[in-house]
């Protein structure tokens, strides 16, 4: 693989702090850093794919939610059921409403 130089701006306190990390592991900076940005990059791609069951989901949801219809939108509850509901959910029971 080839390698390519750029520059990357830094406070000079985290730029010494990787000198000195860098000559403690025994490597020059440009080692160091590679390693650590490939440390790093890798630890990411391990949470996306943890994660990316949970992330589709998410975004189905999201469709669901912009379209107004949920996935079990036709389960019909008894009285009881959407009194039971309403509660948890803190407002007025249907009966209530009517009332």
């Amino acid at each position: 693989m080839a390698t390519e130089r750029f520059s990357i701006s830094m406070p000079a306190e985290i730029r010494d702090r990787i000198r000195e990390h860098a000559a403690d592991a025994g490597l020059d900076v440009s080692t160091f850093l590679t390693i650590a940005a490939q440390a790093q990059m890798d630890q990411q791609d391990r949470v996306r794919e943890i994660f990316k069951s949970y992330d589709e989901a998410r975004i189905e949801a999201e469709k669901q939610a912009g379209t107004g219809t949920w996935a079990g939108d036709e389960i019909e509850l008894s009285r009881q059921e959407q009194a039971e509901v309403d509660a948890i959910l803190g407002r007025p029971s249907q009966g209530e409403a009517a009332a």
